[in-house]
């Protein structure tokens, strides 16, 4: 209301985040985490791991950290199809509707906004929709799943490992499921991503005193 101009930090953190998303993927997909769970509890016994070269990671949001993703997914041999709310392009994706990335994806990586509107995106019907097996991984806001039918799909084997990134499972509907597994929000936490940061915003401040703002939000 007072013309005061507001600017924010943008992708300072897209490399650090989509290097994480893949390293949670390939944590699932070489049962690396339920593993390890189960050496924890002195009761280890071995599952098939997938291979993820030439299986379909769908990408839902291609906003900066999203196409980071599609990246690193395209570098170890994966068919990235990608939804994005609003029209995008990016060589070597193909843009798909949110139907046919649950349909056909055999992981889905979350790369969305935080707002309202993606709140249980992902829920009871998006998930009858999707393959037997199914890796999902969440860097964005626990929000964006509709948890208990996510612990749900868990139990019947319709989603193999759901990785979240943002805080742990202890209090939720996902709790002791030993293929539903919780971080603390960390990925963005590099030394590279911390000096983006602090570039982008000195640089903010700079842009301001000279009458010029950059990365306005309003």
């Amino acid at each position: 209301k007072r013309k005061i101009p507001l600017s924010n930090v943008p992708g300072y953190s897209k490399e650090s985040v989509a290097e994480s998303a893949l390293a949670f993927l390939l944590g699932a997909a070489k049962r690396i985490f339920v593993s390890d769970r189960r050496v924890q509890k002195n009761e280890y016994f071995l599952d098939q791991g997938v291979e993820l070269k030439g299986k379909n990671l769908g990408i839902i949001g291609l906003g900066s950290i999203g196409s980071a993703m599609a990246e690193l997914a395209k570098g170890i041999g994966m068919r990235v199809i990608a939804y994005n709310r609003s029209p995008k392009k990016m060589k070597g994706v193909e843009m798909v509707t949110l139907d046919k990335i649950l349909k056909e994806s055999d992981a889905i990586s979350l790369h969305t906004t935080h707002e309202e509107a993606n709140n249980n995106m992902i829920g009871k019907t998006q998930l009858a929709k999707m393959k037997k097996g199914v890796i999902i991984v969440n860097t964005v806001d626990r929000e964006l799943v509709d948890e208990e039918a996510m612990a749900h799909a868990l139990k019947s084997g319709k989603v193999d490992t759901y990785v979240y990134e943002g805080e742990d499972l202890i209090h939720t509907p996902l709790a002791k499921l030993e293929n539903a597994i919780g971080f603390k929000a960390f990925a963005w936490y590099t030394k590279e991503a911390l000096d983006n940061l602090y570039r982008i915003w000195i640089s903010n401040l700079v842009a301001l005193a000279k009458g010029n703002p950059q990365n306005r939000v309003v």
